[in-house]
């Protein structure tokens, strides 16, 4: 089997490369169907998240961070949602008068990429942030304001959209004549300079990038594991015999920031490794394009790292349940949870009242 790319009217017959096309549908479909079901659940999430957030009414500044994560979040599971479809293999077998994989290109893969990397630098602000706050704890809040927090963050969100112009300048769409459906269809055109303006720009935007918030958000981490420990041991050192009970509860309360802090940032690296792989593999590889010789290879991989962004852009409720004592009481408080419970154990206590034993 061969994969049919047309360039306007005329039709180029290239080989699978290396992976079958029968085994690109099964890998892809698999990873299609999780990724539409975790995605779903993790846009219901982030609205949460939003809500929940609001409600605190942004006491600290890093909640105005956190619910701009929320809102990028929402952007990159929506976007997601829709490449999924374009990719499903049940799709593409429709008669339909445009090409789906071209399609995507640019109404779902690249936005995608947009909303992630901006998920990147925030990201790497709340740990920048964090750190100053253990760092510098009489300083931060002079240092990160409110009305910083909210400039930087929409600043993100402008910033990462004028990456994104050498894409939009070099490709748009146009009809073409597709040779295996025997008819005009929408598809994806290039201008001629393309290799020239693209490949660097997709270099920096797809590698440079991300690499910059990965290497914020790891040093920054290690930063405050090693002041978080640091503390510890000088508590442990200075702490009375008598005060050792207390001393034992302030270590463990920062062990579990510590362990919090790690985890979301093991989360993070580990879900957005493979789609920083594939896309400076297609930078220096132009054959694993959506139109090259590698294009089932790109779909299996670029399905499966989108899998994993899915994830990490779906859990942070989660994260945020177990980790934070005041989103866990607005969230339960917002969905009546709370009351419920209380009143449940009034009714208990009316049930069966404490009686006082007589003198």
């Amino acid at each position: 089997m061969v994969n049919y790319i047309t360039r306007g009217t005329v039709s180029v017959a290239q080989p699978d490369g290396l992976v079958s096309y029968e085994v690109r549908e099964i890998v892809v479909t698999a990873n299609i169907l999780f990724g539409e079901i975790v995605g779903l659940l993790g846009i219901v999430a982030n609205v949460i998240n939003v809500v929940v957030f609001s409600k605190i009414r942004f006491s600290d500044t890093v909640n105005l961070s956190l619910a701009a994560l929320a809102i990028s979040d929402i952007g990159a599971l929506v976007t997601l949602q829709w490449f999924n479809v374009l990719l499903n293999p049940w799709f593409l077998q429709l008669d339909l008068p445009f090409l789906p994989l071209e399609i995507a290109s640019l109404t779902a893969g690249y936005p995608h990429n947009y909303f992630v990397k901006v998920t990147g630098f925030i990201t790497a602000f709340v740990a920048f942030e964090r750190c100053l706050c253990v760092t510098l704890p009489f300083k931060v809040k002079t240092l990160i304001t409110k009305r910083f927090a909210i400039g930087f963050n929409v600043a993100v969100f402008f910033a990462i959209a004028l990456t994104m112009f050498p894409v939009y300048y070099t490709a748009y769409y146009d009809w073409k004549f597709d040779a295996k459906k025997n008819k005009t269809v929408l598809g994806i055109f290039y201008t001629k300079n393309i290799n020239d303006v693209l490949g660097p720009s997709l270099f920096l935007t797809n590698s440079v990038v991300p690499l910059v918030s990965f290497a914020i958000i790891i040093l920054c981490n290690i930063v405050i594991a090693f002041r978080l420990k640091r503390a510890a041991a000088w508590r442990q050192m200075s702490t009375s015999a008598s005060n050792t009970a207390a001393a034992a509860a302030v270590s463990l309360k920062e062990k579990k920031m510590v362990k919090m802090i790690v985890t979301v940032s093991v989360i993070f690296i580990i879900c957005f490794i493979p789609s920083s792989a594939m896309l400076t593999a297609r930078a220096l590889m132009p054959e694993l394009s959506i139109t090259g010789v590698y294009s089932n290879i790109n779909a299996m991989v670029a399905t499966y790292a989108m899998e994993m962004e899915t994830v990490n852009s779906s859990i942070t409720i989660v994260v945020y349940y177990r980790m934070s004592s005041k989103y866990k009481e607005t969230l339960l408080l917002m969905f009546g949870w709370q009351n419920n419970k209380q009143k449940k154990q009034s009714e208990s206590q009316s049930l069966f009242p404490k009686t006082k034993p007589n003198d």
